[in-house]
């Protein structure tokens, strides 16, 4: 077979055609191809060729793009994962801290309240030492005295005697509204031990909790002031009964051998040691010497024997009314009318009680320490012997009975069987009658 192929053009200026002659022996067959199709031949190919290019270098390329995809998604995730992670602890920094601060408020919180309850323990304790006070007539009030200061002795008076104290002395100050210092409030304020602002706390909650720490503060510092009010308003009172008895010779208070007594003085030392049980134990020790030196002043013949009487005739030497001449006068005449009543000087035990010579009707009690009083002149005896009396009470009424030259009574003060002079019992009497009353 033989292939033979002839290209012809039709013409200048139009499409030619081209024809393939395929001869195969006698027989050939000719094939007429247009341009257009030869154009599109071209063009097919050309598009396979690029196609096969593209899907070659595809295949090529494809595993370097797979790869740098992944690193980009890897890059993102790990972006994201650290951002996530950041943020996790953050969460867990934020909460822990909010841990801590709840925690330090709460741990504030029950710092207060144990304070609180301490607080109420010691008002306790000084309400019942101001009961007992005001029992001995001891008051605290806002204008009190509460000295800042008080002279100290090496080895006090107070903490040497059986259950008794010296007198002592200080400059004043004022009280401070001592009913806080009872913990009479509606509730604590608000304050903690100045522990400052703390990182996270709400500002309004630590200045309440500062609040109520200055508060309780305070009413420490006002529990304080009113025991030391209380023992130096005490004190007072014992140098007071035992300045007022010291000319009647009698010993109030007790002091343990080797104690001298009267000499006292040193520097002031402001009242600013001590604790809150240091000041207890001082106020008991003082208040119950106080106690024990009324009873002892109690036991003396001080109370006056008649009311809104004169004295007509003091104890000494005098002139006898009767027989002109001089004689001792062993008592005090108090110029009362008759029939006013006569009251016992102490307590004590009636010994005599009716007629007795020149001292016509006549009461004689006999007291502690030693001490016997005598009523002359009565003319009424409201007592009988043996019976018990306590000062003040009626013995019996204003006469004239016995060596008497009218309406009075002859009342009289022995210790030992021996006259002393009454006035300066009378005196002590008067001076003390309002410090003994409670």
């Amino acid at each position: 077979m033989q292939k033979h192929r002839e290209f012809r053009s039709q013409g200048f200026g139009t499409a030619s055609a081209h024809q393939i002659t395929f001869t195969r022996g006698s027989r050939s067959t000719t094939l007429f191809i247009r341009p257009s199709i030869l154009i599109a031949a071209a063009a097919a190919c050309l598009v396979l060729s690029l196609g096969y290019f593209g899907a070659t270098a595809y295949w090529f390329l494809r595993d370097d793009m797979a790869a740098s995809a992944q690193a980009d998604r890897k890059q993102m995730e790990t972006y994201y994962q650290d951002r996530i992670d950041r943020l996790r602890s953050e969460i867990e920094r934020l909460s822990s801290r909010q841990m801590v601060d709840r925690e330090s408020v709460e741990q504030q919180v029950s710092t207060l309240l144990r304070r609180q309850q301490l607080l109420s323990k010691r008002h306790e304790v000084v309400t019942e030492l101001m009961a007992r006070a005001e029992e001995s007539g001891i008051r605290i009030a806002s204008q009190s005295p509460v000295p800042a200061e008080k002279p100290v002795r090496a080895e006090s008076t107070l903490a040497n005697i059986d259950d008794d104290a010296s007198a002592i002395g200080g400059e004043p100050q004022p009280v401070k509204d001592p009913v806080k210092a009872l913990g009479l409030r509606a509730e604590p304020p608000s304050q903690t031990e100045n522990l400052g602002m703390k990182p996270g706390i709400d500002p309004g909650d630590q200045a309440a909790l500062e609040s109520v720490d200055n508060d309780l503060d305070l009413m420490g510092r006002e529990s304080d002031a009113v025991l030391d009010a209380l023992a130096v308003a005490s004190e007072k009172q014992i140098e007071r009964i035992v300045a007022a008895t010291k000319p009647l010779g009698v010993t109030l208070i007790r002091r343990k051998s080797g104690q001298s007594g009267e000499a006292v003085g040193g520097p002031f030392v402001p009242i600013t040691g001590g604790t809150f049980l240091d000041r207890v134990t001082r106020t008991e020790r003082v208040l119950k010497a106080l106690h024990n030196v009324k009873n002892r002043a109690r036991l003396l013949p001080i109370v006056r024997p008649t009311r809104n009487a004169s004295i007509s005739s003091h104890f000494g030497p005098r002139t006898d009314p009767f027989l002109n001449r001089l004689a001792m006068h062993t008592g005090m005449d108090f110029k009362a009318p008759y029939g006013s009543r006569v009251f016992a000087a102490a307590s004590g035990t009636v010994e005599h009680a009716g007629w007795k010579g020149g001292y016509g009707r006549m009461v004689e009690i006999r007291h502690a320490n030693g001490f016997v009083t005598r009523y002359g002149h009565l003319s009424k005896v409201r007592v009988s012997e043996g019976d018990h009396v306590v000062a003040g009470d009626l013995v019996g009424n204003v006469g004239s009975t016995g060596r008497s030259t009218g309406p009075h009574l002859h009342y009289e003060v022995r210790q030992g069987d021996e006259a002393i002079d009454p006035a300066p019992f009378v005196t002590a009497g008067d001076r003390l009658a309002a410090l003994l009353k409670h």
